[in-house]
């Protein structure tokens, strides 16, 4: 239903270049440890901003208590809601200016579902003969497992290197030569907040090295920041940890809703 759901905001077109809503949404989840004896995701607010080279920035807040996720930003001068409830199988697209509200429904995800192990497979998917793990290794100093996915029946496989505890990928080996290749720099302040600070490195045969920058917080478990190849940049400012107010996952009481318009097409 995660999916589903991120499907749909992405074919509304809800956000104008709809990438900070997909990306918010998709760091947040992140937030959920893998080690479900592990303490419960911190609840936070936090205003989440996007920039591209020679495109200017986009912003707007997230809000996340538990599996619930709020978001809020501008699409043409409008103000837009998104609230997403996992574990109840729901989504909502709030429209304030008009009081009104869209609800798109799916399957629900328990919270051990949330909190449970995940592979690298494609849609964390269990492992199985197209992608399979294939021993272990060490990566700055951190136990990461080895994953063998297949991209083609004779090709070589997309080797990665799999560190289940911040759900990341720190190395990937791709059968044309390239590799992606992060590795632990320091420990950081950002915005108030502890950070690893991990380097980025791509390499491909016969172009030059990119380089970027990742920070994540092990204590919400959740990306700080991203400065990736080519220009673009990921960040949460003005964090603020603390109780949410459950009323900020609901519709509000007197709000009409409406229906999806019908897909093209059809």
């Amino acid at each position: 239903m995660r999916q589903n759901m991120i499907y749909a905001v992405a074919a509304l077109g809800l956000l104008a270049g709809s990438s900070l809503a997909l990306t918010v949404a998709a760091q947040a989840q992140q937030a959920d440890t893998a080690n479900p004896t592990a303490p419960a995701p911190l609840s936070y607010r936090a205003t989440a901003v996007q920039g591209r080279a020679g495109q200017g920035e986009t912003s707007g807040t997230v809000t996340k208590s538990g599996q619930n996720m709020r978001l809020e930003y501008s699409r043409d001068g409008r103000q837009v809601i998104q609230i997403l409830r996992p574990t109840d199988g729901v989504m909502y697209i709030l429209d304030p200016q008009a009081r009104s509200y869209v609800e798109i429904t799916g399957q629900s995800i328990p919270v051990t579902a949330e909190n449970a192990y995940t592979t690298p497979c494609p849609d964390q998917q269990p492992a199985s003969d197209q992608c399979q793990l294939i021993g272990s290794d060490v990566v700055s100093g951190i136990n990461v497992e080895r994953w063998a996915i297949a991209t083609g029946a004779d090709s070589k496989p997309l080797v990665i290197l799999w560190d289940s505890t911040r759900r990341r990928a720190l190395r990937q080996d791709f059968p044309d030569g390239s590799a992606m290749v992060m590795a632990f720099k320091a420990m950081e302040v950002i915005d108030g907040r502890n950070a690893e600070h991990w380097t980025i490195e791509i390499t491909a045969p016969g172009q030059p090295v990119q380089s970027g920058d990742w920070w994540f917080d092990p204590e919400l478990r959740l990306v700080l920041r991203e400065d990736l190849p080519g220009g673009e940049t990921r960040r949460l400012e003005n964090i603020v940890v603390g109780p949410v107010d459950p009323a900020a996952f609901q519709v509000p009481a007197g709000w009409t809703r409406v229906d999806l318009p019908p897909a093209s097409g059809n």
